[in-house]
C-alpha cells in the first residue's frame, strides 16, 4: 500500500510540472502516460487529459479568430493567408451589396464577420474530427469557402443581401449553386465566367471599327488563325475586334512589354470588381484571345492526357457541402449573421436526381505498345550513355567535364577579351556580333567542343550547350546528337520514364527524391556484392502523415534500374562538391544551358525531360479538327497504370518476360498479387476497361474472343446511344489509311478516334466499378512433352444480370 501511495503522489506531482510546462510530456513511456490518466481520471482533475489531447488534436489551443495561418488581426479589411510559400491575399474592403455600401460598412459587420468566421471554421479542429489537418490541406478547405463566399456575393440583389443578410441563402439557394457546379465541374462556372467573358467582349467589339480591326489584324495575324476545337470556348462573334479592344484596356500590357497571352488578373477586374472577391481567382487562359501562337519547348503541342469534358463527381459535390456546412459554425455567435440552417435536401444523392453526376476525371489510357516501346527505347538510351563498362566515358563524365570547366570563365558583360569593340577597324559585324561578350560564352563557341572525348565526337556532337528555341531544325539536331547539353535533359527524361513506369509512383513522390542515399541498401551496385543484392528505392508517400510530414516507405528496384539511379546519385554528388548547382539538388536535375549550372527539378522541368525524350524518340502523333498534329507526351499519372495494364494485355505477348524481368517475379501468380497490393482499385479497373475497350471495338483482337464481351458490348451501346444493337466500333487507323497514298498517315490517327475509345473506356469502368462486370486473371500450370512445366493464366470476364 505504501509504495502506491508514493507511486501517486509522485505522479501527481507530475501532472503538477507538466501543467506549468508541457515540454515534460516529451519522451515518457507508455506506462507513466498510462498512469496520468488513470490518476487525473480518478481524481477527476482533467488539466494534464486536455494538454494531451491539446497535442494531438489543437481543439483547446484554436483560436477562430487568429489562427497560425492568418498573417493579419481578425477586424482588419485586408486579410493575408499564409499556408504555403506564396500568401493569399483578400481584401474584404473591394465589394459593394445591393445597397450600394461596402460589405466593411459597420451596417454589415455581422454578415462580414460571418464570411471570416466561415473561412477559419476550414482549419478547426472541432470542425474536422479532432484532426490537425496539413497546411495543404486547410489551403484547399478555405479557397472552397471562399468560392463559396462568392457565390453568395454574386446573388447579392437576388438574396437582398443588405437588408437580410444570410437568411435567404437557403436549401434552395445551395441546390440551384450545386446544380452548377455539377454541370461544369468547376466552380468557375458557378461564376459563369464563360458567359460573361462572352457578353463583355461581343458588347465591346461593337465599339472596335473595321478598319482599327483590319489593322490590328494585319499586327497580330495570330487573331484570325483557326484554334483547336478543344481550345474554342468563348465562340465570339468577332475575335480580332474582342482582342482589339482588350488591347485598348491594357489586357496585353505589362509595363512597357506586351504579354501576347493577356492578363487574368486584369480580366478580373473588368468582370468581377466590386462584385466579389476577385483576387487570386484563377480564370481561365483563353485561347481565343492570344496574340501569338502559345511558346513551347517541345516539337509540338500535346495531345491533352485528361479528361476535359465538363461535369463534377460525387466526391467533390461532397467535399463543397462540407464546405457549406462549416457556414453553421456561425449559429451562436452575437458578433456574426446567423445563416439558414440546411436540409437533409441538400445532398450529393439528391443532386444526383436534379442532374448527372461526372463520373471521377481520368487519365487517358496509353496503348500499351506505347509504353512498352517507350520504355525499351529509354532503357536503350540510358544504357547507351551510361554504360557499365568502368573504362567507358558516360554522358553524365562529360556534363560534369564541362560544366567544371565551363565555370572558371567569366560570365560577366565584356569579360569576352578577345572580342573587337566595334570601334575597331577590324570589327567585322556580319562575323562578329554572333560572337558572345562574355569569356564562358566565347569558350563554349570556340573551345569546348575541344574538351570532348573522342566517343562523343563520334556520336555526332557539335556544340556543348543546348540549342535555341528559335534556331532552325531544332529538334532534327537534337536527334541528330548535335548538342550535349540537350541529350543531358533527353537522359534526366529517359530514366524519368524508367523509373515513374516500374515503381508506379506520384510525380511529386519522383522530383522529392535526395540528390543521393535514395537506394536500400546504399551499396554500389557495380560492386561485386551488389551485383547480388535486391535493391529497393526509398521515396516520402504522398497523402500520409500529419501536418504535411509524409511516411518514407522502401519499394523493391530491379538492379539495371538502381545501377541509373546510383550513377545519377554520384553525378550530383561531384557537381556539389564542385559548386556547379544553385542550391540543394535532387535525384532529376534541371540544366540551365545559358546559366551553366544545375538545379533541382520542379513539376515543369520534370515534365520538360518527359517531353525532351519524347522528341527525342518521336512518340506518336495525332491529327486534331483544324489540321494540327500534336504529340503524345507521356506524363507521370499514365505511367503509373503501367504495370497493371501491361499484367493484363501481356497475355498472348511477350509483355510478360519483360514484366518479370522488371519486377524480378519469376511467379506469375505472385506478379499478380504484388500489382494488386500494389495500385488502387482505380487504377486496376482502369487497366481493365482498357483490355476490354480492345475486345469490343476490335473484332480482330485476341480480347474480342473473351466470353462476355458481345454482353458488354450491348450495355455499352445501350448507354452511349440508347440503342443495345449499334454498332460499336472505332476506324482503325490502318482503316483509316486505306484511302491514302502518305505512308507516314498510317501511324497518325484522329483526335475523334481517341475520343470515342476514351468515351467506351469511361462507360467500361462505370460498369467494372458498379460491379455489373468483373475481368480477373485465372491461373493454371502447363507441362509439354518433355515434362516441363509453364505457368500461364487466362482472363475471365464476368457480365452479372444486376436487373
Amino acid at each position: 500500500m505504501l509504495s502506491v501511495a508514493i507511486d501517486n503522489s509522485s505522479i501527481a506531482k507530475l501532472i503538477e510540472s507538466i501543467v506549468l510546462d508541457h515540454s515534460l510530456l516529451n519522451g515518457l513511456s507508455a506506462e507513466t502516460l498510462e498512469d496520468i490518466i488513470n490518476l487525473s481520471v480518478a481524481n477527476d482533475d482533467y488539466r494534464a487529459l486536455d494538454i494531451i489531447t491539446n497535442i494531438h488534436t489543437g481543439i483547446y489551443g484554436y483560436d477562430d479568430r487568429q489562427p497560425e495561418w492568418l498573417e493579419s488581426s481578425f477586424p482588419e479589411n485586408k486579410w493575408v493567408l499564409t499556408f504555403g510559400k506564396i500568401p493569399k491575399t483578400i481584401d474584404w474592403d473591394t465589394v459593394y451589396l445591393d445597397d450600394g455600401k461596402k460589405l466593411t460598412d459597420k451596417k454589415h459587420q455581422k454578415l462580414l464577420n460571418s464570411f471570416k468566421y466561415w473561412i477559419t471554421a476550414a482549419d478547426n479542429p472541432f470542425e474536422n474530427g479532432g484532426k490537425i489537418i496539413s497546411p495543404t490541406t486547410a489551403s484547399a478547405k478555405v479557397n472552397k469557402v471562399i468560392a463559396l463566399i462568392n457565390a453568395v456575393l454574386l446573388h447579392s440583389k437576388e438574396l437582398k443581401l443588405a437588408k437580410y443578410h444570410l437568411l435567404n441563402v437557403n436549401d434552395d439557394f445551395w441546390l440551384n449553386i450545386l446544380m452548377k457546379y455539377a454541370e461544369h465541374g468547376d466552380f468557375q462556372g458557378v461564376y459563369e465566367i464563360g458567359k460573361y467573358t462572352k457578353v463583355l467582349l461581343d458588347n465591346a467589339s461593337q465599339s472596335i471599327s473595321d478598319t482599327d480591326a483590319q489593322a490590328f489584324k494585319e499586327k497580330f495575324p495570330y487573331v484570325t488563325q483557326d484554334i483547336a476545337q478543344d481550345e474554342s470556348l468563348l465562340f465570339l462573334v468577332e475575335r480580332e475586334k474582342a482582342c482589339a479592344w482588350l488591347f485598348e484596356q491594357g489586357y496585353y500590357h505589362v509595363g512597357e512589354a506586351i504579354k501576347y497571352t493577356g492578363s487574368s488578373a486584369m480580366l478580373s477586374e473588368l468582370l468581377f470588381k466590386g462584385k466579389m472577391l476577385y483576387h487570386d481567382i484563377n480564370l481561365p487562359n483563353y485561347a481565343e484571345l492570344h496574340l501569338k501562337a502559345p511558346k513551347r519547348n517541345s516539337e509540338y503541342r500535346a495531345v491533352e492526357n485528361v479528361d476535359t469534358s465538363t461535369g463534377s463527381s460525387q466526391r467533390n459535390i461532397l467535399k463543397y457541402i462540407e464546405a457549406i456546412l462549416l457556414l453553421h459554425t456561425n449559429l451562436e455567435r452575437e458578433d456574426a449573421a446567423s445563416p439558414s440552417i440546411l436540409s437533409k435536401r441538400v445532398s450529393s444523392g439528391h443532386i444526383s436526381q436534379l442532374v448527372g453526376l461526372k463520373r471521377a476525371g481520368r487519365t487517358r489510357t496509353l496503348p500499351p505498345t506505347f509504353v512498352f516501346n517507350l520504355i525499351r527505347q529509354c532503357y536503350e538510351f540510358a544504357k547507351e550513355h551510361l554504360p557499365t563498362d568502368e573504362e567507358a566515358v558516360t554522358l553524365l563524365d562529360e556534363t560534369l567535364t564541362l560544366l567544371s570547366k565551363a565555370r572558371s570563365k567569366s560570365a560577366a558583360a565584356n569579360s569576352n577579351r578577345l572580342r573587337l569593340s566595334k570601334n575597331r577597324r577590324a570589327w567585322n559585324e556580319e562575323r562578329q556580333r554572333e560572337e558572345s561578350s562574355s569569356e564562358r560564352g566565347y569558350w563554349f563557341q570556340t573551345e569546348a567542343i575541344n574538351c570532348l572525348s573522342s566517343e562523343y565526337l563520334k556520336k555526332g556532337i557539335k556544340q556543348v550547350q543546348g540549342f535555341t528555341e528559335s534556331i532552325e531544325n531544332r529538334h532534327e539536331r537534337i536527334r541528330a546528337n548535335e548538342s550535349l547539353f540537350d541529350l543531358f535533359s533527353v537522359l534526366q527524361g529517359a530514366i524519368q520514364v524508367l523509373v515513374g513506369a516500374i515503381m508506379a509512383r506520384r510525380q511529386d513522390e519522383l522530383i522529392k527524391l535526395k540528390p543521393h542515399g535514395n537506394l536500400s541498401p546504399y551499396v554500389s551496385p557495380f560492386s561485386r556484392k551488389g551485383v547480388k543484392t535486391e535493391y529497393n528505392l526509398i521515396f516520402k508517400v504522398k497523402k500520409t502523415g500529419s501536418k504535411g510530414v509524409n511516411a518514407t516507405i522502401e519499394r523493391p528496384i530491379p538492379l539495371s534500374i538502381a545501377r541509373f539511379i546510383w550513377q545519377l546519385e554520384q553525378f550530383n554528388i561531384k557537381a556539389s562538391e564542385q559548386n556547379l548547382c544553385k542550391g540543394k539538388l535532387s535525384l532529376f536535375n534541371n540544366l540551365d544551358s545559358r546559366r551553366t549550372q544545375l538545379s533541382q527539378v520542379g513539376h515543369t522541368s520534370y515534365n520538360a525531360h518527359l517531353n525532351a525524350v519524347c522528341d527525342y524518340l518521336e512518340t506518336d502523333l495525332v491529327e486534331y479538327e483544324n489540321g494540327e498534329y500534336r504529340r503524345n507526351y507521356v506524363r507521370q499519372h499514365q505511367l503509373r497504370r503501367f504495370f497493371a495494364m501491361a499484367f493484363f494485355w501481356s497475355k498472348g505477348t511477350d509483355g510478360m518476360d519483360a514484366l518479370r524481368w522488371m519486377l524480378g517475379h519469376s511467379d506469375l501468380e505472385h506478379l499478380y498479387h504484388y500489382i494488386s497490393e500494389s495500385e488502387t482499385g482505380a487504377v486496376l479497373n482502369g487497366a481493365k476497361a482498357s483490355v476490354i475497350v480492345r475486345g469490343v471495338v476490335d473484332s480482330t483482337s485476341e480480347l474480342a474472343k473473351l466470353e462476355g464481351i458481345e454482353d458488354v458490348r450491348k450495355i455499352i451501346a445501350e448507354r452511349l446511344t440508347g440503342d443495345s444493337s449499334t454498332p460499336i466500333t472505332i476506324e482503325s487507323v490502318s482503316e483509316a489509311a486505306e484511302d491514302y497514298d502518305d505512308e507516314s498517315y498510317l501511324t497518325i490517327p484522329h483526335i475523334s478516334q481517341l475520343q470515342k475509345e476514351q468515351d467506351i473506356e469511361t462507360e467500361v469502368i462505370q460498369l467494372l466499378e458498379e460491379g455489373r462486370i468483373t475481368l480477373e486473371p485465372e491461373f493454371f500450370t502447363i507441362e509439354d512433352a518433355d515434362g516441363n512445366t509453364t505457368q500461364t493464366f487466362n482472363l475471365i470476364l464476368k457480365v452479372k444480370d444486376l436487373d
